[in-house]
Order: structure tokens, then sequence, then C-alpha cells
């Protein structure tokens, strides 16, 4: 007779769900980016920070459980380790994307620059260099 779950065991196993569906969305978010579906992407957006925020409920009841239960041993401390692995994925992945967005909005930045030149005196800094103004117009979220 095999042993009941425990509460501990099943928030991990959910959480390794959740973490699942969110590396699919993120390359989702990926294909959207590279294929310009922007309809697309802010649906993926969406639907990777519902699941984020399912998964801190989730954590936050990981956590409670993990200071008055014991836990099932091996087992779950095999599941958790994928959690984590899963995290570092994940956490990787949103650094990519947000620098391909560092590096997309100073592109973008520059082509303003050269082509609509401000009217402005030039800004020096305290050093004596340059100090240039951004462009107003452009608005990037850099959470994810």
């Amino acid at each position: 007779m095999s042993k009941p779950k425990s509460a501990y065991r099943a928030v991990l196993e959910e959480e390794n769900a959740v973490l699942d569906d969110v590396l699919a969305k993120q390359k989702e978010f990926r294909a959207a980016v590279n294929g310009r579906q922007w309809p697309d992407l802010v649906n993926v957006i969406s639907a990777i920070n519902l699941r984020m925020d399912q998964f801190n409920r989730l954590d936050e009841r990981r956590a409670a459980f993990s200071a008055s239960e014991e836990m099932d041993g091996a087992e779950c401390s095999s599941i958790l380790a994928e959690v984590r692995g899963k995290l570092v994925r994940c956490m990787a992945e949103n650094k990519a994307l947000g620098d391909y967005i560092n590096i997309t909005r100073n592109f973008v930045k520059g082509v303003i620059d050269n082509a609509l030149p401000q009217s402005r005196s030039m800004v020096y800094s305290r050093s004596g260099a340059i100090v240039r103004q951004q462009p107003q117009s452009v608005v990037v979220n850099t959470l994810f």
C-alpha cells in the first residue's frame, strides 16, 4: 500500500507543473518577438504573468509547509531540485529577453538621435563628458 502524498509534495508538484507552463510560454514569447507577432506577444505576456502569480502563491504555501511539516525525504528533495532548476532556466530566459530589449532600446534611441537631432544645447557631466538626453517617446517595460 502506497503512502499518501503530503501537502508539501503536492504543492511542489503543482509548482513544477506551473513552471513547465511558464517555460512553454517563454518559448512562445521568444517566437512572437522573433516573428513580430505583437498581438500574440501581449497575450503570452499576460499568460506568463498569471502563471507566475500562481507560482508565487504556491511558493508561499510551500514555504509555510516546509516550516511546519516534515518532508518526504529524497522524493521531495528531487522534486525541489527540479523546481529550482526550472526557476534558474526561467531567470536565464528572462535575462536574455531583458538584454534583447535593452539592445533594441539603445538601437532605437541611436536611430532617433541621428534622424531627429534635438535642438537643445549640449549638457555636460561633472567630468566634462557630453550627457545624452533620453528620448521621451520611447517606453519599454523591463519586467520581462
